[in-house]
């Protein structure tokens, strides 16, 4: 594999200078095609080839060292109708003009994911299930954090505050995620428990999240056994820009279970700047947010500073570097008083609060950046840490995660992308309750990209993965993919994949040795990963600009899931084993409809699960049998109702007796714009539903009301 990967990059780096000599180039402008403004961001895409541009804020782009030829060229932008210009024959030496108008489009249709293949390309070309939700569609639903957001994308749900895609992931506190999140490519999941936090994330530069769904650790790894989320952020334009959030609101506790005569607020200001120096893009982001919380002890404080450096920032690929630190100290509410008393903590609690802090050290570098060849450089640092300042114990855990990607894509020919990279880590975690320990991942990944025939695109791909932990015992893990995409018309795409997943145990659940909640739980450095085989068949289609619709049906088989269970001889005693074979297969729907051009509008998303523990033919626990989203819009979204439903969860673990229902939640949002800010109004939960939170004695949110003012350009 090194000699391979060696060569390749020789060939990269020769293929620069070759390239220069006889190549030709593309120049021209987008503009809306209804009011001729220019249209920035979009993405201009030449068939065949790693060649790309972004318009800048006057629509103009540029793509040069194109090799002579007959090409494709696709813009594609969120908002607008893609434009395709074929036949494009540029000679050597050549400049060509190629100037676009784009149409509106009345619901948001994705324009380019790069998670799907590690690589730009349209989503009806990756060989797996994507959804994209963009930068507006988040303004536009009055979110504080991306999570709540999330629930809305087809497969999606929320397990008590765990990120679930297709059934992949019960309620385990947030502790080893079954979903890799990344930040602009980079994983942010803690380095000793495996979690997200989308407290941690910013959301003002959000461009776009992809979601990829189902097993994915071929190309990206442990962790991305039921998906990945990679957010997106904006490039830094040319223009000085200043972005800037403040939103203030309260719980609304209905009086029969209200623990305090105090109003329950929550508060907070976000604040960002973007500008150019020269060639060197800068943006600055501070963020404060305080909580009372809707339950007693629920309280929050949080700091997040985030900056974020480009150069040269007009180039299609600068380098980049960044920063994040985040700061928070909450108040611990783990289960409800009594029944009578939801939202009121037990008493021996009150007053028990952790303090969490972040440091995410980021860089992306391009030494090769051709019509053929590209090769990038992800070196990055993560440290997190939490201490406990509880009743009864002051357990602390600190983790660094130090580690780095290496990927190069190359077209040995056109229509044809090969990508091969390795991935390596080193995380060091210190804690009194689970001890010293130096853990190591080590992979490499290859994936073979090429269009079979006109309308036909495969990806064949692989990787190995390697981890070690100091206490336990070094695994290896193989994790093969292959998938294929099919044009079945202009507005319709076939899919089909079939991969395996892998998670590595993170280090709390391989090494905890501490009493929760008067239960000990014991380590087990025996501890193995856990293991997925996800396949799926899908079709996407569009109407004229004004419908979209998705569908797949998919199957899971997961081997040696990890959950708590009774440790052997031990009464009274637990640990983290590999307690579950089980089997989760369904399908998941997603329709957006816009109408009068797009001031109406209708968006709607079903997952329907058939999750089974296949040692007790069970169902597995905290999974809804039925999901479903709805959104009905009007005025371009600035009036909307919102309405989540979940079927009653067939199987807990703790309290199996208590009364447990569906869950049904509305949303009403309203907007307006005035003195250049856009105001928004969300009155969550509506009809004041009072339900259980899937997690047993967790009593959901009481109704809230959200007022919002943005400025931005």
């Amino acid at each position: 594999m090194a000699a391979r990967w060696q060569g390749l990059v020789a060939l990269a780096v020769l293929a620069r200078p070759l390239g220069a000599q006889g190549t030709a180039a593309l120049a021209g402008t987008v503009a809306d095609a209804a009011t001729a403004q220019p249209v920035a961001a979009a993405t201009v895409l030449v068939s065949g080839t790693l060649a790309r541009a972004l318009t800048d804020d006057a629509g103009r782009y540029r793509i040069a060292g194109l090799p002579p030829g007959v090409y494709t060229v696709t813009v594609t932008v969120i908002g607008y109708r893609r434009a395709v210009a074929a036949g494009v024959a540029l000679a050597a030496g050549e400049e060509r003009r190629l100037d676009f108008a784009l149409a509106r489009a009345a619901v948001e249709i994705p324009g380019v994911v790069v998670t799907a293949s590690r690589g730009t390309e349209r989503p009806e070309d990756a060989p797996a299930s994507v959804a994209v939700l963009a930068a507006d569609a988040i303004r536009r639903r009055n979110v504080i954090t991306l999570d709540q957001a999330l629930p809305f994308v087809p497969g999606v749900v929320f397990n008590h505050g765990a990120m679930d895609i297709r059934g992949a992931s019960g309620a385990a506190g947030g502790v080893g995620s079954r979903v890799l999140v990344l930040l602009d490519g980079q994983p942010v999941l803690t380095g000793d428990g495996g979690e997200i936090d989308f407290n941690a994330l910013p959301i003002l530069d959000v461009d776009r999240v992809e979601i990829v769904k189902g097993a994915y650790s071929a190309l990206y790894g442990s962790n991305a056994l039921g998906g990945v989320v990679n957010v997106i952020t904006t490039p830094i334009g040319p223009a000085p820009e200043t972005v800037a959030a403040a939103h203030v609101g309260f719980y609304d506790i209905p009086a029969a279970v209200r623990f305090t005569d105090r109003d329950r607020t929550f508060r907070g200001l976000d604040v960002q700047h973007s500008r150019r120096l020269g060639d060197l893009g800068a943006r600055l982001l501070v963020a404060r947010e305080t909580s009372d919380g809707y339950e007693q002890n629920g309280w929050m404080s949080r700091w997040l500073l985030r900056t974020k450096l480009a150069w040269p920032a007009s180039a299609p690929h600068p380098a980049t570097a960044y920063a994040l630190w985040s700061g928070e100290d909450d108040g611990e509410f783990f289960t409800w008083r009594s029944d009578s008393e939801p939202y009121a903590v037990d008493t021996a609690a009150l007053g028990d609060w952790s303090r969490s802090r972040k440091l995410l050290l980021g860089a992306t570098l391009t030494p090769v950046a051709t019509a053929g060849a590209l090769a990038q450089v992800s070196p990055y640092l993560f440290y997190n840490s939490i201490q406990n300042h509880f009743h009864d114990n002051r357990d602390y855990h600190r983790a660094t995660r130090l580690g780095a990607t290496a990927q190069l894509a190359w077209n040995p020919r056109p229509a044809h992308t090969l990508t091969v990279g390795a991935d390596a880590a080193h995380t060091r975690v210190v804690s009194n309750i689970l001890g010293e320990h130096a853990i190591w991942d080590v992979a490499w990944f290859a994936q073979d990209g090429v269009t079979l025939a006109q309308r036909w695109r495969g990806a064949l791909g692989a990787r190995l993965e390697y981890h070690d932990a100091t206490g336990g015992r070094p695994e290896y893990a193989l994790s093969p993919k292959l998938g294929l995409s099919f044009r079945a018309a202009p507005a319709v795409s076939l899919r089909a994949s079939l991969g395996r997943g892998y998670r590595a145990p993170s280090a709390i659940e391989q090494f905890v040795s501490a009493v929760q909640s008067g239960f000990r739980v014991v380590p087990n450095p025996a501890l193995r990963g856990e293991t997925a085989w996800s396949g799926e068949v899908g079709v996407t289609a569009t109407a004229g600009g004004g419908l979209w619709l998705d569908g797949a049906l998919f199957q899971s088989e997961y081997r040696d899931l990890i959950g708590p269970a009774p440790a052997p001889g031990q009464l009274l005693v637990f640990q983290f084993q590999n307690v579950q074979r089980a089997r989760v297969r369904g399908l998941d729907l997603g329709a957006k409809l816009g109408v009068a051009g797009g001031r109406l509008g209708l968006e709607a998303a079903y997952t329907y699960l058939d999750a089974v523990d296949l040692a007790s033919g069970g169902p597995l626990p905290y999974r809804s049998r039925h999901n479903a989203t709805l959104t009905v819009s009007a005025l371009g979204g600035l009036v909307a109702l919102d309405a989540r439903y979940r079927s009653r969860v067939d199987t807990v673990l703790a309290f199996p007796r208590d009364p447990r229902g569906p869950i049904t939640v509305v949303d009403l949002r309203l907007g307006g714009r005035a003195l250049g800010l856009l105001f928004q109004v969300k009155v969550a939960n509506l009809l004041q539903a009072a339900y259980v939170d899937v997690m047993e004695r967790t009593r959901g949110a009481p109704r809230s009301v959200l007022v919002t003012a943005v400025r931005a350009p």
